[in-house]
């Protein structure tokens, strides 16, 4: 019996994909806008990298670092977004807590470091509406040394004139809200140092600031950046500027398309969501050349065909490809949104999401600007081809 390979998509497709071009268009514009528009008026849900925060390193005093039980023990808290990853080898763990907003939250956990660290009795609440004043009150009256042995309990170092007068059992410190703000990474720090000191020992502690994390954000937009317009470059200089700017526009409506993602589902945009963004658009331009160098191929073949006509016929007949590595690929990052835990659930619905839209923009942005751009079946002449048609003439 004769064997016959097995085809999931049948090898002669016919499929009118740019008579749906402007249906097409019309929708990932709005896309855009819309994520454009989601951008500045919700924004994004920045992570630690550019929001700026803290990073603790801790070791284990026994075994392995438990990341799950980590997670589960510091999510708790009360001090935001925290992420964890194994640092050097699986006994030490770097902690990374979201820089600390001078609110009431924060004056809580103080409050509640001071009452474990000083004992009972002990309370801290914030001062007057407008500033950033701490006030705490103690068990009993005490002098100017013992209050300021007491608040640096809680990571709180007080100048001489903040100190209160005479022996008494309430001090208000008085602090601006951005003194504040800063005070209560300390307080953080010895938030985490009290849930997990029983298992774990600190091994230094660093603050990332606010300026660091915005000089992350520029960096990293200039990376994105820098990176479309290389492949723009090279997709020019491979086939016509015609293909350049069309493959620029498909990447730009990727990157818009999956920035918009992040802002409906308030996903965390770390450095990782960047390099998500960077390994679409190098998934997508790899699709695209693809359909790009079949119709360079066509239009040599074929010169008589129209550019719709052809296009279509290019892209039908790279369909089957274009589905089977998009689908491979989907299934793959399935499994990492499935099974990679939060640490990877960002990038990994970044990626899903980016499979979708860079197939969906080979097939109809990149190739519908074709269109719009006027490409004409001359343009792709070489000097072999003159000299053919010549020797026929």
């Amino acid at each position: 019996m004769l064997w016959r390979p097995h085809h999931l998509i049948r090898q002669r497709t016919n499929f009118d994909f740019l008579g749906k071009r402007k249906i097409a268009l019309a929708v990932s514009t709005l896309i855009n806008i819309a994520s454009l528009v989601g951008v500045f008026v919700f924004g994004l849900n920045f992570g630690i990298d550019f929001q700026g925060g803290i990073a603790v390193q801790v070791r284990a005093k026994q075994g392995n670092v438990q990341l799950e039980q980590l997670r589960s023990e510091l999510g708790a808290l009360g001090v935001g977004e925290v992420a964890l990853q194994e640092f050097g080898d699986a006994t030490t763990a770097l902690i990374r807590v979201q820089r600390q907003e001078g609110d009431s939250q924060c004056v809580a956990n103080a409050d509640r470091v001071i009452k474990r660290r000083a004992g009972d009795g002990w309370s801290a609440k914030p001062g007057p509406a407008g500033t950033g004043d701490v006030e705490f009150a103690a068990p009993q009256a005490m002098d100017a040394a013992n209050w300021r042995d007491a608040v640096s309990r809680v990571g709180l170092t007080i100048q001489e004139r903040q100190l209160p007068r005479g022996t008494v059992n309430t001090a208000r410190i008085e602090m601006t809200p951005e003194q504040r703000a800063e005070w209560c990474q300390q307080v953080a720090i010895k938030l985490v140092e009290d849930a997990i000191g029983k298992d774990y020992e600190l091994r230094g502690t660093e603050s990332v600031g606010p300026k660091i994390g915005a000089e992350l954000m520029q960096n990293g937009i200039i990376a994105v950046l820098a990176t479309l317009g290389a492949i723009a470059i090279y997709v020019w200089f491979r086939f016509e500027w015609q293909f350049g700017v069309g493959a620029l526009i498909a990447l730009l409506h990727d990157v818009l398309c999956t920035v918009g993602l992040f802002v409906l589902l308030q996903l965390d945009f770390s450095l990782t969501a960047l390099a998500a963004l960077m390994t679409i658009a190098g998934y997508s331009i790899n699709d695209t050349v693809v359909i790009f160098d079949r119709v360079r191929e066509n239009m040599r073949r074929y010169k008589k065909m129209g550019l719709i006509e052809l296009l279509n016929f290019s892209i039908n007949e790279t369909l089957a490809r274009t589905l089977m590595t998009s689908g491979t690929v989907f299934v793959a990052v399935l499994a990492l949104v499935l099974f990679g835990g939060p640490v990877l659930y960002s990038f990994s619905i970044a990626m899903l999401w980016g499979v979708i839209v860079g197939t969906y923009s080979s097939i109809w942005v990149a190739s519908a600007c074709l269109v719009y751009l006027k490409l004409r079946p001359e343009q792709l002449r070489t000097d072999e081809d003159d000299k053919a048609e010549k020797a026929r003439a």
